[in-house]
Parts: structure tokens; C-alpha cells; sequence
């Protein structure tokens, strides 16, 4: 159907549609009944006109003159219309159905005030005429709109009704009998037009069916890869449908006995088959053919019994060749990895559980599993397709580290397993440093060098567990010990690793009793100027109140941070306490100047989340000029750099300051500063530790702060406990200090108190 033929909606509509809830082919070629029949249209319309005509004739009265007017204007629109519709028909538009509809009507309505007139007009030579014509006229509306009975009904009434009302006004008592005989004419003829609908609806969704069942066998047995023959009762080939590009079947077969067409050896085995399919039971059997190029192909062959008297057989041959020539192929692709090529996870598991029903091999076995470093942050920087080549280098290089009868698989992401036949430490320890070599490398992918480390865990088989999932088990938690020893490491399994993991697990529960128990709390780090001593704002630490009631700081919780979950619900609860406390200060009067909130990668990632932070503002009326936002550097790193720019401009031109926190640390470079909008640099608290000491520190220190200050962005030295270090920031000309020097994290209700002291300690100074 043409998308531009649509059902008609509206009181058009529901007059062209039936009440069945039918196709939308049939609907459509039902309504479009408006525009076919032309004879009995043409015959309602001169029919129409010639009794207007006469009624003039007879009763030169202004109302019959203007029924012939309106008879004839409206007959030249209908017939314009149907033509109209008959030329978009053709070229597969949709025709002007809403119009046609409102006509029909509207002719049907004239047909019957007409006749009305005529019965009230005292001239029964006309009102004979005029009753004769519309009893036609009605016939002729139910022959030609049954499609549309809704439609075919109205008009009959529209044609009738003032008959009826005319049969009322009429003096002569015998007339109120055609007002009682008329509606019941009425619902007849319209039963009839719905049942006449009914019958035609009924056959037409038939053919349909029909139809479409006959195009799709059709078409099934044209699109089939199979070889389709059905032998007679002879079981001679009476039919064959065959694949375009077989040769093995043809019309050539037609007529020839099935058995003959199988090679001979298979010949008693397709006899026995034939003969089960004739007892009605489903037979199938294999062959191996050779083809005219002497190539061997493989078939597999059904042969049904056909439901019928005749005894007709059904043969269904598939060439499965290529399956079977994939057998070995997929055997290979379910156990091992299609990106490097190596034993999968299943294959290891096997391995693993073989060594261990055996007891472990003579000296014993180990199992390593290698985690690549910093994996996601190559994927992220430059693309997939370089994770992926330096997947399938590491994994030749994990093969050239092992000996003969060692497995290398790849378990999933960027983690690898080795099984060593490992008769002693010595040997991990020789495979691993083998490892570390290779890697030492640089990889190069499209020109650029990329330096690439892995981190190890390995357990013993069977000292660290008697079955597959403990000696795994075993070791990741070595895994997890080299990752958090530092990287690029192997460590080996010893039970007291567990309790690092359950240190993990401490963490992300005592995660979840913060957030669930509303322990989480906001404490706030004075920001004082260097110039002028004084408090120009502070930074958000968070602190959170412990089942024992003592306040515990982040470290405490530091797993939880690393869970896409807990992170994100911990950072909102922190957002939530601030906006809270600076909401509270400044109903208050209280000049805390700014707070700087941390916001993680992961919450810049958040779709539309500058916008939900400037709603959050509006909602608790605090001005964006009292929110800085502290980012590190790893924001602007990765595929979603582009996002977090444009939440940090937004974040900007709004008025919230973004500070860029331990500058100097990471992988930030000029180029960061220039394209995302940055106005604070933050040096690290590492560095402003080692000032008066160390000469590197120092010289960092003053390149952060000459570097700010030439871009224009001010400069924040965080850590600054001594007053040594507080001269040296001074000589560096730095903007503002913040650590232990100055003050302590603050409770928010300490705030107050501590600003007032501080502007009573610098009014007694500027005194002295």
C-alpha cells in the first residue's frame, strides 16, 4: 500500500470505515467504493436532476428552481470529484475522499428536502414521480457504497426521513401510513446494504489470505536453499525445485526413479527410509555425492509422507557441506578468543580441572592471571582499535614467555591466565620477569609510541585450593594485591592477602551504612590570600560519621569512590550538604566568600549534568558565584573529553569558577588549559611539602605559579602546614594558601565562628 493512502479520519472516517476491524488494504479499497460504480452514479445524479427539472416544470415554485440549481452545481462537483479521484487512484495517491463523502451526503440530503417538497407540494402526479425516483435512488445508494455501510445508512436516511416527516404534515389520512412504512424500509434496506458489506468484506479477506499464502509458498519455495522433489507413488520424481546454483538436481530428473539419483551404496539405506515415510513416519538419511567437478558434497535428506490418498512423498535435500566443513572450524572458534586467537575461559577451566583431578601434575602447577595497566585509558584516548592491536601484541607477547606444555588464554577484557607446569617458585618468578622484559618495548601503533604494563597474580595448584574456583579465586586476590602494591608487579598468593579484600569489601559497605544512615557531612578547609591573610573561601572536604560515632575521612571509604554506583550517589549527597550549608550562611550573613566542590570524571559524563547543577542553584537561590567547581586532570582525557568541555563552559559562563586540581601530577598540558575553561590551578600538596627542601619542588612550584599568573588564572598552593613553606609561596608571588597552617577542616556550623575570629585577629593587626 502506498504510504500516502491513509484511513480518513474524522466524522468522515468513521462514516468510511465499518465497525470490523479489518486491514487496512481492504478499508482503503473498500472506501475507495466512492469512486467506482460509475454508471449508478451518473444515473443518481441525471436521475436527481431530471425530477428537480420536472417538479419546475409542474410547480414553477422558487424552491424547485433552486433544487434544480443546486442539483445541477452539485452533480458538476461530484462528477468533478469522482474524476478527480479516479486520476489520483491511478497514479497511487489518495483520493479526495473527505470530499467525495461530505457530497454524497449533501446530494443525498437534496434528494430527500426535494422530495419533500414534492410530497407537500398537493401535486400526487409529482409526488408519485418523486417517491418512485428516491425508492430508486435508495436502491441505488446501497448497491454502490456497501462498502461503507456507516455511509450507504446515512444517505438512505438523509434520502428518507423527510419523507417520512412529510407523510406526517400531509392532510389526507392515508399519508402518516408511508411515515410508519418508510423507517421500516428503511432498516431493511440498510440491513441489507450491511449485510451485502458483511458477505463482500468476508470475500475479500479470503482471496487475501489467499493470495498472500499462495505468494508465500511461493516464495518460500523460490528463496528455499533446499532441494525440493515430491516422488509419485511410484516413487518416480514428478516435481523438483532446486538452489540456482546447484547442479545436482534439475528438470533432467523429473520422471526418473528417486533411488537412482543416490549414489549406489547409499541406494538400500533410501530404500529403507522410503518405505518408513510411507508408513508415515519421518525418515532421514546422509549422503556424500560427488558433483560434475568431482568435488564431494554432503546432503541431508527428509522425506515426509504428503497428506493425501495418493500416496505422494516429499523429498528435502540440504547441502551441508559447508557444515561440515565448518565442524572443525567451530569447535575452534567455541574455545578460544576471536580477537588474539587464544584459549578462551572454558578451555582454562578444563585445563584447571584436569590438573586438579589428577592431584595437580608431578611438581605441582600454577596459575597466573595478567591484567594489562591502564587499559581503559588507551582505549579511551585513542580509540578501540588500538586497544585492540594492543591486545593481540601482548598476547604474542605472553606466548613468547612461556615454555612447550604451557597455556596462555585470555579470559575476557584485558585479562590473560597462564598454567605453568611450575615445579617451584623460581619458575613464576622466571616466567613473570620474562613478561615484564617483553613489555618493556614501547608499542607503536599509527606512529605514536605507547608504553604498556601489566600486573600479576599467581596462585599454586593444588596447594591454594583443592577445586577450579578457589585456586582462581586465589588468584585475583594476588591480582588485586600487585594492582594495589603499585602496578607493572607480580605478587604471588599468601593468605593474608584476604585481608586486603575484605578491606575492600570493608570499605564499600561502610560505603553503603554512610549513605543509608545520612553519615555523610560536608567539612570545609579554609582558602586564605597571601596578600591580605584573610578567608577568601573554602573547599568541601567530606567526612562521614562511623558506626563507632567517630569521624572518618574519604580514605576510609576510598573503594566505594571506584563503584559507578556508590560514587555517583555519594557525590550527590555531598553536592546536597553543601548547597545546604551555603544556603544556611547566606540567610545568615555569613561572608564565607566561595566553596570549591571536587566533581569526578564520571559526573561530567552524566548527560545534561551542568544543567542539573545550575537548577540545584536556582532551587536553593545560592548565586553561582559562590560554588567553585575542583576538577583533576583526567577530565579532560578520554572520548568524552568533548561533553565534559561543554558542561565546563556552561558551568563557566554561568559564573561558577572551575579550578584545576593537582596540576602538575597527571597528564594535563598547555593545550588542556587552553581549550577547556579553566580560571584556577591548583599546585599539588607533593610538591609544597618539599619546599625548603628539595630544589625540584621548588622550581615546579614557582613554574606552576609564573604559568598561572601569564594565563591570567590564579594560583592555589593546597598542603601548606609550616610558615617556611608559606614564605616560599609568598616570594612566588602565589595567590592563596590552604592546608593545617591555617586551619583544619571546619564542621559547618564552625564557620561562622571561625571567620569572625579571623576579621577580629585582622582588625587588631592592622591597629598595631
Amino acid at each position: 500500500m502506498d504510504q500516502r493512502q491513509q484511513p480518513e479520519l474524522g466524522l468522515a472516517g468513521w462514516l468510511l470505515r465499518s465497525k470490523a476491524d479489518l486491514p487496512a488494504a481492504i478499508e482503503i479499497q473498500l472506501m475507495n467504493g466512492l469512486f467506482t460504480s460509475v454508471p449508478i452514479f451518473m444515473g443518481g445524479i441525471i436521475n436527481s436532476i431530471v425530477v428537480a427539472s420536472v417538479a419546475m416544470w409542474r410547480q414553477p415554485m422558487l424552491a424547485f428552481l433552486v433544487w434544480v440549481l443546486f442539483e445541477i452545481a452539485l452533480g458538476a462537483g461530484r462528477l468533478t470529484v469522482l474524476l478527480k479521484g479516479l486520476r489520483a487512484m491511478k497514479r497511487g495517491e489518495e483520493p479526495p475522499r473527505r470530499v467525495a463523502t461530505v457530497l454524497a451526503c449533501a446530494w443525498a440530503a437534496s434528494v430527500g428536502i426535494g422530495t419533500f417538497l414534492c410530497l407537500t407540494s398537493g401535486d400526487w402526479v409529482l409526488a408519485t414521480i418523486a417517491c418512485l425516483s428516491a425508492a430508486a435512488m435508495v436502491c441505488g445508494i446501497c448497491l454502490r457504497n456497501f462498502g461503507t455501510p456507516r455511509l450507504a445508512g446515512t444517505m438512505v436516511c438523509l434520502v428518507l426521513m423527510p419523507c417520512a416527516i412529510a407523510g406526517l404534515l400531509s392532510p389526507e389520512p392515508i399519508m402518516p401510513l408511508i411515515s410508519i412504512q418508510l423507517p421500516i424500509y428503511l432498516l431493511t434496506i440498510i440491513s441489507a446494504a450491511f449485510s451485502l458489506h458483511g458477505m463482500t468484506v468476508a470475500r475479500m479477506t479470503a482471496l487475501g489470505e489467499l493470495e498472500r499464502s499462495e505468494s508465500l509458498n511461493e516464495t518460500i519455495l523460490r528463496a528455499s536453499p533446499d532441494y525440493t522433489l515430491i516422488l509419485d507413488e511410484d516413487h518416480c520424481v514428478f516435481f523438483c525445485n532446486r538452489p540456482n546454483d546447484s547442479s545436482y538436481a534439475g528438470t533432467a530428473c523429473v520422471g526418473q526413479a528417486w533411488l537412482d539419483l543416490l549414489p549406489e551404496r547409499d541406494r538400500p539405506l533410501g530404500a529403507q527410509v522410503l518405505e518408513e515415510a510411507k508408513a508415515g513416519v519421518q525418515g532421514n538419511l546422509t549422503i556424500q555425492h560427488l558433483d560434475e567437478a568431482g568435488n564431494a558434497r554432503w546432503f541431508d535428506i527428509i522425506i515426509s509422507r504428503i497428506s493425501e490418498e495418493a500416496g505422494r512423498l516429499i523429498v528435502v535435500a540440504r547441502d551441508i557441506t559447508h557444515q561440515k566443513k565448518s565442524e572443525e572450524s567451530a569447535i575452534w572458534i567455541a574455545q578460544h578468543d576471536a580477537l588474539t586467537g587464544l584459549p578462551n575461559r572454558a578451555v582454562l577451566q578444563d585445563r584447571l580441572d584436569a590438573m586438579l583431578e589428577i592431584g595437580g601434575q608431578p611438581g605441582g602447577g600454577a596459575l597466573l592471571i595478567v591484567d594489562v595497566d591502564n587499559f581503559k585509558a588507551i582505549n579511551d584516548t585513542l580509540g578501540h582499535d588500538a586497544g585492540d592491536a594492543l591486545l593481540c601484541r601482548f598476547a604474542s607477547q605472553l606466548k613468547a614467555a612461556v615454555e612447550e606444555g604451557d597455556m596462555v588464554a585470555r579470559t575476557g577484557g584485558d585479562e590473560f591466565a597462564l598454567v605453568l607446569a611450575a615445579r617451584a617458585d623460581r619458575k613464576v618468578e622466571r616466567t613473570a620477569a620474562r613478561i615484564f622484559e617483553q613489555l618493556r618495548e614501547p608499542f607503536n601503533y599509527a606512529g605514536r609510541l605507547m608504553e604498556c604494563s601489566a600486573s600479576i597474580g599467581a596462585s599454586f595448584i593444588p596447594r591454594d585450593g583443592k577445586v577450579r574456583s578457589d585456586v582462581m579465586k586465589a588468584a585475583d586476590i594476588a591480582l588485586y594485591a600487585a594492582k594495589a602494591g603499585g602496578r607493572a608487579t607480580m605478587r604471588v598468593f599468601e593468605p593474608q592477602m584476604m585481608v586486603e579484600v575484605e578491606r575492600h569489601q570493608a570499605m564499600i559497605g561502610a560505603a553503603r551504612y554512610a549513605l543509608q544512615n545520612d553519615a555523610i557531612m560536608a567539612h570545609y578547609q579554609p582558602k586564605i590570600s597571601l596578600r591580605t591573610s584573610a578567608t577568601i573561601g573554602f573547599e568541601a572536604l567530606l567526612r562521614w560519621r562511623a558506626r563507632d560515632g567517630s569521624l572518618a575521612g574519604p580514605d576510609r571509604i576510598g573503594a566505594a569512590f571506584d563503584d559507578p554506583g556508590l560514587g555517583g550517589q555519594i557525590g550527590e549527597r555531598m553536592l546536597e550538604k553543601v548547597l545546604h550549608d551555603v544556603q544556611s550562611w547566606l540567610e545568615a550573613g555569613v561572608p564565607f566568600g566561595h566553596v570549591a566542590l571536587n566533581v569526578a570524571a564520571v559526573d561530567f559524563r552524566r548527560k545534561a549534568f551542568a544543567h542539573t547543577l545550575l537548577d540545584r542553584l536556582r532551587e536553593c537561590r545560592v548565586p553561582a558565584a559562590c560554588i567553585q567547581i575542583e576538577v583533576t586532570e583526567t577530565v579532560f582525557l578520554g572520548q568524552g573529553a568533548e561533553d565534559v568541555r561543554d558542561a565546563l563552559r556552561c558551568l563557566s559562563d554561568n559564573g561558577i569558577r572551575i579550578a584545576l586540581d593537582d596540576f602538575g601530577t597527571g597528564y594535563a598540558s598547555l593545550s588542556h588549559l587552553n581549550q577547556f575553561p579553566v580560571d584556577i590551578l591548583k599546585i599539588d600538596k607533593s610538591f609544597i611539602g618539599k619546599l625548603g627542601s628539595s630544589p625540584d619542588a621548588e622550581a615546579i612550584s614557582a613554574t606552576v605559579v609564573n604559568l598561572g599568573h601569564c594565563l591570567g588564572l590564579e594560583v592555589v598552593a593546597e598542603g601548606v602546614e609550616t610558615t617556611a613553606q608559606e614564605r616560599h609561596l609568598v616570594g612566588m608571588g602565589c595567590d592563596t594558601g590552604q592546608g593545617f597552617l591555617y586551619s583544619r577542616p571546619l564542621a559547618a556550623n564552625d564557620v561562622a565562628a571561625f571567620l569572625a575570629h579571623e576579621a577580629s585577629m585582622l582588625k587588631s593587626a592592622r591597629r598595631a
